[in-house]
């Protein structure tokens, strides 16, 4: 009697930590997604900002800023990615981040050949 009583506190206890432990990852998931997306949101329109032809330039830049934004995503602390999302401040170690992802996303891309350089 005693024996089954134990089994079956032991299969509720670890029912109710794998329950919890799985709803923890989707939330960590869905805040480092939901920190991608704003983050390459508003690198592309830092980008384009001061651009003639908004619409190339939107398509252009689309791709570097979510490397850059998954590059921060991995790296980032969680509560650098909170204080982002949530006070949209940008901190010095997230400004380190950018430039190293930066660099790094931005070297893969090849530029557009000039008329003038043969």
């Amino acid at each position: 009697m005693l024996v089954t009583v134990l089994l079956r506190s032991l299969c509720l206890g670890v029912l109710l930590v794998s329950c919890s432990n799985t709803k923890l990852l989707q939330t960590a998931g869905s805040k480092r997604e939901q920190f991608e997306q704003t983050f390459a949101k508003q690198c592309v329109e830092k980008e384009v900002r001061n651009s003639i032809n908004k619409d190339n330039d939107r398509l252009r830049f689309a791709k570097p800023c979510e490397c850059i934004a998954k590059r921060i995503s991995a790296h980032l602390p969680e509560r650098e990615r909170d204080k982002f999302l949530l006070e949209h401040k940008i901190t010095h170690t997230l400004t380190i981040s950018f430039d190293k992802a930066a660099y790094f996303c931005v070297q893969n891309v090849s530029r557009p050949k000039s008329l003038f350089i043969r």
